[in-house]
C-alpha cells in the first residue's frame, strides 16, 4: 500500500498509483504533474517503493516509519533500501537549491539528545546547544543570515551555507562544481583541518551528503545528467543507469524532480529513451509547469495530475509538518493555496510585513498616490540582493502577493468573506474594494499575468517589478 505519513490529500491518485503498481505491465513512462509542493516528488518515491515490493502482504505498509530499518520489522528487502534511499534500482533527480528541510527528530540526535531528546514544547538542552551551534557556524561565516527561529515550535528548519567559505570568496568553481560533491568534500575537509567540531560537521553533512539513490543537480537539468556522451564528474547519467540489468529483479526506475528543467539537449536526449525503453525500466517525471516539456515527451507518458488540498487536508498536514496550531494558520493556508511545501515555506518566512507592504501599496494608490508603487519596489529589490536567480525568485513573490491582495478585494467586492482569517486585514480590504471597480482590478490581474510570463525570461528584475507596479496603480487610479 502506498503510505508516507508526509504525503496528504489526493487520496484517489494515491489509490491509482497503488493499483497501478500492482498490475502485471506496467507503462514504461509516467508524469506527474500538479502545483508546486503538493507532494509529487514524495508520491512518486512511494510509487516506486511500491512498485519493487515483495513483502509477504505485499503492501511494503511501513513507509516511512523507523521500521523499515528494522530486519525484522516484516519488510522486503528491497523496501528497506529505499526507506534508507540507498537502492540500487532507484535513483532520483532533485534540486538542491530549493529549500531543504532537517526533521527535529534528527536535529536532535546530533545533539545528543536521542529521538524523544526535549520537550513538547521545543525548549530543552539540546535546543540551547543547537543554538549555540548555530551561532558558531555563523561566526566562522559557514552560514548565512538570518538563522532559523529556534524557538519556533515547529519540526523543520532551513539553513544556507556561505559556499565562498569553502572554495574562496569570488572564486568560479570548475564544472564538476555543479554537482554538491565537492561541497561535501570540502565540509569533510575543514572538519579533519579542526575548522569544524563534530557536532558542527555532522550538521551540515546531513545537508550536503546524499544518499546512494539521489542525484543532486543545482537549478538546471543538462544534458550531462541524461548520457554518458556528455557526462561530468560525480554525475551517474539516467540512460546508462536504466540499461544495466537489475541486480534485484525488480525495476528500474527514475524519478526526475521538476522536470521542466531540464534543457532542450537533455529533454531531446530523454525522449530517446521513452521512445526506445530499455526492458524493465520505469522513468517518472515530476513537474509542475507541463508546457515547458516537448510535446513529444508528454504524449509518451501517461498523466497523472494531482490536485489541491481542501482545508482540511491542510489543517491536517499543518499538525504533521508544523507540530500544532500555528499563528495566521489562515493567512499561510490561503497564501500557499493549501500546498504542504509552500505553506512550509511561508511558515519560516516573515510573511506579515511583506503583505503590510503590498496593503501600504495598494492604500497608497487608493489615495490617489502613485509613490506607493516605488516604495514596494525597492522594499522587495532590497530583500533581494545581487544575486539573479534570487531577484528572480524574490520579485515572483512579490507579484504573487500583490495578486493575492486583488483577488481578496474581489472577493469582499463580491460578498464574500477575505480568506486571511487577519481582522486587521479585513477593514482594508473593505476600503479597497469600495474604491477600486472591479473593471480596473480585473484589468490589474492581466498585467499580473504577463509580467508573471516575462519573469522567466532573461529581463531586469527591478525594471519588470517598477514597470508592473506602476501600470497597476494607473489602472486602478483612474477607476
Amino acid at each position: 500500500m502506498m503510505e508516507d505519513r508526509w504525503i496528504v490529500g489526493n487520496a484517489r491518485v494515491r489509490e491509482s498509483l497503488e493499483r497501478i503498481a500492482g498490475l502485471p505491465q506496467l507503462g514504461h513512462a509516467y508524469l506527474f504533474f500538479g502545483p508546486e509542493g503538493i507532494g509529487k516528488r514524495l508520491a512518486a518515491t512511494s510509487f516506486a517503493r511500491t512498485i519493487n515490493c515483495s513483502c509477504e502482504s505485499g503492501t511494503g505498509s511501513g513507509s516511512g516509519s523507523d521500521s523499515g530499518s528494522n530486519p525484522d520489522s516484516g519488510l522486503c528487502e528491497s523496501c528497506r533500501l529505499m526507506d534508507a534511499m540507498n537502492h540500487p534500482e532507484f535513483m532520483i533527480l532533485q534540486d538542491v537549491n530549493k529549500p531543504r528541510w532537517l526533521a527535529r527528530s534528527r536535529i536532535r540526535k546530533i545533539m545528543g539528545a536521542g529521538d524523544g531528546g526535549g520537550d513538547s514544547t521545543g525548549n530543552g538542552e539540546w535546543l540551547d546547544r543547537y543554538t549555540d551551534l548555530l551561532t558558531g557556524l555563523l561566526e566562522k561565516g559557514y552560514l548565512e543570515e538570518p538563522l532559523p527561529d529556534t524557538g519556533m515550535p515547529v519540526t523543520v528548519d532551513g539553513i544556507n551555507l556561505v559556499t565562498d567559505k569553502l572554495f574562496g570568496r569570488g572564486s568560479v568553481p570548475s564544472k564538476e562544481c555543479y554537482t554538491p560533491q565537492p561541497v561535501s568534500d570540502e565540509i569533510r575537509k575543514s572538519f579533519d583541518r579542526g575548522d569544524l567540531s563534530e557536532g558542527e560537521y555532522n550538521f551540515l553533512k546531513m545537508f550536503f551528503e546524499f544518499s546512494l539513490s539521489v542525484v543532486p543537480y543545482r537549478g538546471a537539468i543538462p544534458i550531462a545528467y541524461v548520457t554518458t556522451r556528455k557526462a561530468w564528474k560525480f554525475t551517474r547519467p539516467i540512460q546508462p543507469f536504466l540499461s544495466v540489468k537489475t541486480m534485484l529483479g525488480g525495476k528500474k526506475i527514475v524519478v526526475i524532480d521538476d522536470a521542466h528543467k531540464m534543457s532542450a539537449e537533455a529533454q531531446n536526449c530523454i525522449l530517446k529513451t521513452l521512445e526506445e525503453p530499455p526492458l524493465d525500466s520505469v522513468l517518472i517525471l515530476v513537474t509542475s509547469d507541463k508546457g515547458a516539456l516537448f510535446e513529444t515527451i508528454v504524449s509518451r507518458c501517461q498523466v497523472v495530475t494531482f490536485g489541491r488540498l481542501t482545508r482540511e487536508e491542510t489543517d491536517e498536514a499543518v499538525k504533521g509538518l508544523l507540530g500544532g496550531e500555528w499563528e495566521n494558520l489562515g493567512l499561510i493556508s490561503a497564501l500557499s493555496e493549501n500546498c504542504p511545501g509552500r505553506l512550509l515555506e511561508l511558515a519560516l518566512e516573515n510573511i506579515d510585513e511583506r503583505l503590510e507592504n503590498v496593503k501600504e501599496f495598494f492604500s497608497g494608490v487608493a489615495d490617489g498616490g502613485l509613490a506607493g508603487s516605488f516604495r514596494l519596489s525597492g522594499a522587495v529589490m532590497d530583500s533581494a540582493g545581487r544575486h539573479r536567480r534570487k531577484q528572480r525568485q524574490t520579485v515572483t513573490e512579490a507579484l504573487e502577493l500583490v495578486g493575492f491582495w486583488i483577488a481578496q478585494v474581489l472577493r469582499v467586492d463580491s460578498g464574500m468573506p477575505d480568506t486571511t482569517g487577519v481582522p486587521e486585514y479585513a477593514a482594508a480590504l473593505k476600503h479597497h474594494a469600495t474604491s477600486f471597480q472591479r473593471g480596473a482590478l480585473l484589468k490589474a490581474s492581466e498585467h499580473l499575468e504577463r509580467s508573471f510570463d516575462l519573469v522567466r525570461w532573461n529581463v531586469d528584475m527591478r525594471l519588470l517589478l517598477d514597470t508592473t507596479l506602476l501600470r497597476i496603480a494607473r489602472v486602478l487610479s483612474q477607476s
